[in-house]
């Protein structure tokens, strides 16, 4: 599949959260591994502020020449240095500064999508994205229950750092395991 990797720009707005709404609509569905239908997250207005901040990703396909509608999204990532609580308690391979790290959060791919290599090219994005920032490392973490995340980011080369409590504010989900490439 041909893709192409951007930040979203004010006009993705509406675009981003429909495609956000799809992939929950779609875990309701299925196998919620992250347990986004239950948490209802990411909800409209955050997907927003991450695009308002300039941290909102989108992998789209080549029609996508302006505003992406939703059917030309077939992924979305969010990428800024900002950790939950608890990322501090991690034996982190390199010691780096907030700026130095980037995170991943809210990795999806939109269901007609799926099965089509698009998390790999996320992954393979936000690893470019780090670099021309000047990160030295990524980092990112999968709810205990999400075996298939947890698989893709250990076959892209992550290190498994193991299950951590993180404190996400609006979630009673705490176990996590973190992950970290350095660059």
């Amino acid at each position: 599949m041909d893709l192409s990797f951007r930040r979203a720009a004010p006009e993705d707005v509406p675009a981003a959260q429909a495609a956000y709404r799809q992939i929950i609509d779609h875990l309701a569905r299925t196998a919620d591994f992250p347990h986004w239908h239950t948490e209802d997250h990411p909800r409209p207005a955050q997907v927003a502020a991450w695009i308002a901040a300039g941290e909102l990703y989108l992998a789209h396909t080549p029609d996508d020449t302006g505003s992406a509608s939703p059917a030309e999204i077939a992924g979305v990532v969010v990428l800024n240095h900002a950790t939950a609580g608890g990322y501090d308690d991690a034996d982190w391979a390199i010691d780096a500064a907030p700026e130095e790290v980037l995170v991943v959060h809210v990795l999806g791919v939109t269901p007609d999508h799926l099965g089509q290599g698009v998390a790999r090219f996320l992954i393979d994005s936000s690893l470019q994205a780090a670099r021309e920032q000047g990160c030295r490392t990524l980092r990112l973490d999968a709810y205990v229950e999400n075996l298939p995340a947890r698989t893709l980011y250990a076959r892209h080369g992550f290190t498994d750092l193991g299950v951590h409590t993180l404190d996400y504010d609006g979630t009673d989900l705490e176990q996590f395991h973190l992950f970290e490439q350095v660059l």
